[in-house]
């Protein structure tokens, strides 16, 4: 099989990810409406929570996006298959591509982060941060917790500050203020990805990143991920250039240091430091003048001395605060009101947890989390896999008249990013969520950043052809953005807890 008919297979498999999710989007929206403020368990949304934003949208809206994607997939294979002229698309490959369309893009989300704010507090510990930081009482008053040291202190500093000048009844107006910041930052972040990958994929790279479920956090969201979520890429923006020598190990290790402080479930993207610095040591030993000793000394300190001022700088903010050590080891330990970080194994015990490990309410949770926040993404991580099976089998069949294929090892980047997701989809396959799936989605979309970078990295060395690649994946992104359209949109949206 030649490569141009492997790469239109891949297209058509796209295409075919693209069309599934549509008809489930479609589907979802024909079932009976929740008839509780909160679904039981048997519901409709309970089911399909992942999805359930797509029943907010007015029908013209779902009619028209549905008849955009199909139009798209249509009209493609229309000029491939009669050879239509293709200047058209080439020019708006070049046109998505350009830096200023980027900017724009950055600039009017950022103007939506402070347009479209989250209307409610159903979602998480919203309603506790929300009214514990502002108690009347001061000695009651919530500024300091271990689950996410540097963000609610900045956030309860922030209020304590203003809020008597600006009339802050609550710890709302904090958040519609912090978290477009920390959106600007992980839009910015998101720019510069973008900017180091090449030509072919950095417009993939920046429409996954913006099209994720996790920007749902920057409009006004009222929970600890927001400066999280900026953080992780920012890490692991860092993290790919300290691969290609244009930035410093310990600038990498600062920026997860400081990602730590604000949420210490980032802690879980570790091992993809200490490959970085096994990098930089592989790197600099091939140096003539450093000794592999010296270059094992210089890479693990700059790994450890960011890490450990970092943590130190923690535990002194949090005794300073009169919530140190001995709080996290007794009321302020992980794993929530029971004290149980992980999902159970065999049998639920509290009501805390909802499920066992290996059971299919556990994985229903995991695969609506996916679909809420990034439904093209792990489909387009298993086409990966399933192109590289083709490429290896090409390459042990003779090839008769047909190019041979040659697939090249994992470079760096790669096995970085795949150890950063790998890490992150572990964690939130473990970890038991206290409130459900469905409440904390924010805890587990933030594994969404490292798997579609890595998504990002590796899909385009599956297309030879640049005109493969944007075909097969702009429907994707498509359907991708209309799924973020529509969690916004439903989040702007009053909700009043139940009497």
């Amino acid at each position: 099989m030649s490569r141009i008919h492997r790469q239109r297979r891949l297209v058509v498999v796209c295409h075919a990810i693209t069309l599934l999710l549509l008809a489930l989007q479609l589907y979802v929206r024909t079932l009976p409406p929740t008839p509780t403020a909160i679904p039981e368990a048997g519901s409709a949304e309970a089911a399909w929570w992942g999805l359930w934003p797509v029943t907010y949208l007015p029908t013209w809206v779902m009619r028209a996006a549905a008849a955009l994607i199909i139009g798209w997939i249509v009209a493609w294979w229309c000029q491939e298959r009669w050879s239509w002229p293709k200047s058209r698309i080439t020019n708006y490959e070049l046109r998505i591509t350009a830096t200023s369309l980027r900017v724009i893009i950055v600039l009017l989300l950022l103007l939506a982060f402070y347009t479209f704010p989250i209307a409610h507090t159903r979602w998480g510990d919203a309603y506790l941060l929300s009214k514990a930081i502002a108690w009347p009482d001061p000695a009651l008053r919530l500024t300091h917790s271990w689950q996410a040291p540097l963000d609610l202190f900045l956030h309860s500093q922030l209020w304590l500050g203003w809020h008597e000048r600006l009339g802050w009844e609550d710890a709302t107006p904090v958040y519609r203020l912090l978290s477009p910041l920390a959106g600007l930052f992980y839009l910015l972040a998101g720019l510069g990805v973008a900017r180091d990958q090449a030509k072919a994929s950095g417009w993939l790279t920046f429409g996954l990143l913006t099209s994720l479920g996790v920007l749902q956090l920057f409009f006004g969201y009222i929970e600890n991920y927001s400066f999280a979520a900026a953080g992780i890429l920012l890490y692991l923006w860092l993290g790919l250039r300290v691969i290609t020598g244009q930035s410093p190990l310990w600038l990498a290790a600062c920026m997860l240091a400081l990602t730590n402080a604000f949420h210490p479930s980032t802690i879980v993207l570790a091992p993809s430091l200490l490959y970085c610095g096994w990098v930089c040591w592989q790197q600099a030993a091939q140096k003539e003048n450093k000794t592999p000793w010296s270059t094992v000394f210089s890479s693990g300190a700059a790994i450890v001395l960011p890490m450990v001022i970092g943590g130190l700088a923690v535990i002194g903010l949090m005794e300073w605060g009169g919530h140190g050590l001995a709080v996290l080891l007794s009321t302020d330990r992980p794993g929530g009101g029971d004290g149980r970080p992980f999902v159970p194994l065999w049998a639920v015990t509290t009501r805390w947890e909802h499920y066992t490990m290996f059971s299919w309410l556990h994985l229903r949770d995991l695969l609506n989390q996916q679909l809420l926040v990034a439904p093209a993404v792990l489909p387009g991580l298993l086409l990966v896999g399933l192109a590289w099976l083709m490429e290896k089998r090409a390459c042990r069949q003779p090839t008769t008249g047909s190019v041979a294929v040659v697939t090249s090892p994992a470079s760096p980047a790669i096995v970085f990013l795949s150890i950063a997701a790998l890490s992150y989809l572990l964690f939130i396959w473990v970890w038991n969520p206290d409130y459900g799936g469905q409440r904390d989605w924010d805890l587990f979309s933030l594994a969404a950043i490292p798997s579609a970078l890595w998504l990002a990295t590796t899909l385009p060395r599956r297309f030879a052809d640049p005109r493969y690649l944007s075909a097969g994946t702009i429907p994707l992104l498509m359907l991708q953005w209309l799924q973020l359209a529509a969690w916004v949109y439903q989040n702007t949206l009053p909700w009043d807890w139940p009497s």
